[in-house]
């Protein structure tokens, strides 16, 4: 199999990853949810053993445990000091008329069977129950844990410091000889191509990581490797059978045109040595609940790290006329940086 069909193979399951992560957003949050560990609820029964009513509460309780981490705290009425902690809630709540069943979640009071079958799941799906009700004070609401962006964006100033497209950018400047309006237009053209095409592989590979429920220890595997790949940043580099396919689609870019798909293809070549660092990052995401907006946010941000120092290269190009650009001191700090947040991530 030639490079250029391997690569676009790899290119066209990461977007399908992607069209079936947009096309299915109620699956995606099933995914992330899946992912992510289920919040353990608390939850208070005031019953009657005498009760028919309390019997199936009970029961209906007991089904939602097969849907939910739910710890339930039971409390038989005809003893004394169950009766007046249940007063005591009923008070705090406003409520005159005792009667049983009655469960307590945060800060809600569910009264007989019906309240309670009716509402409960809801309160349950929110998270409401996070913390152990309480009657002389009130339960903040739940807020879910979000990813650590401090993390997930130093990955992107470690990936973006990366000698492999650097030097792919440069021998780009080097081979063209357009006037300095064009070269600005094709060297804009090639980062945003790769821009795009990692952004696309970004989301196909959040499509597929969240089709599996990843154990709660993920994050320190995450930081092993972290700390792994920054020894292998050190010696990284391009593979030898690759770098003619890339001198021969540099050579064919005669515009900006050619130079936006072009980017796209050089940025899927150089995945075996770029990507490491974005597929920790996306790993870490897929942990979390996030809605669609988010993970377009955190793309997007994370690419737009990824870049910078390809417009800032582009810019020193033109303006001092082919700079040095010291890439053995970019590949250490680089290392460097991966080394602090796997360090940072196995500490938290």
């Amino acid at each position: 199999m030639s490079i250029a069909r391997g690569f676009t193979l790899l290119l066209l399951f990461l977007l399908a990853g992607a069209t079936l992560n947009l096309a299915t957003p109620s699956a995606q949050a099933t995914a992330v949810d899946a992912g992510e560990d289920q919040v353990r609820q608390c939850i208070y029964l005031f019953y009657d053993e005498g009760c028919e009513d309390c019997i199936l509460a009970n029961a209906f309780i007991a089904n939602l445990q097969k849907n939910y981490s739910i710890d339930v705290h039971r409390f038989e009425v005809h003893n004394t000091s169950n009766w007046e902690l249940m007063v005591k809630f009923f008070n705090h709540h406003n409520v005159t008329e005792y009667d049983v069943p009655a469960v307590f979640i945060g800060n809600e009071a569910l009264i007989m069977l019906d309240e309670i079958e009716a509402r409960l799941p809801s309160l349950l799906a929110n998270n409401t129950g996070w913390m152990c009700p309480s009657y002389n004070s009130s339960i903040p609401p739940y807020t879910p844990a979000s990813p650590p962006l401090l993390i997930i964006f130093g990955l992107a100033v470690a990936d973006s410091l990366n000698p492999c497209a650097i030097s792919v950018l440069l021998l780009l400047m080097v081979t063209i000889s357009f006037s300095t309006r064009a070269i600005w237009k094709t060297g804009g053209a090639y980062i945003l191509g790769n821009f795009i095409a990692y952004f696309l592989v970004g989301y196909g590979l959040l499509a597929i990581l969240q089709s599996f429920n990843l154990p709660q220890y993920t994050s320190k595997v995450v930081a092993v490797a972290a700390i792994a790949l920054s020894a292998y940043a050190l010696v990284s580099r391009l593979p030898s059978q690759t770098r003619p396919f890339i001198k021969k689609v540099i050579n064919s870019i005669s515009s900006p045109l050619f130079a936006f798909p072009a980017g796209m293809i050089i940025s899927l070549i150089e995945l075996p040595c770029s990507g490491g660092p974005y597929f920790l990052a996306m790993t870490l995401i897929s942990q979390y609940r996030v809605t669609q907006a988010e993970l377009f946010g955190y793309l997007f941000v994370y690419n737009l790290i990824f870049v910078l120092p390809l417009l800032v290269v582009l810019s020193l190009y033109m303006f001092l006329n082919k700079p040095a650009i010291p890439k053995h001191l970019i590949r250490y700090a680089s290392a460097v940086i991966m080394l602090v947040v796997g360090a940072i991530l196995l500490v938290i």
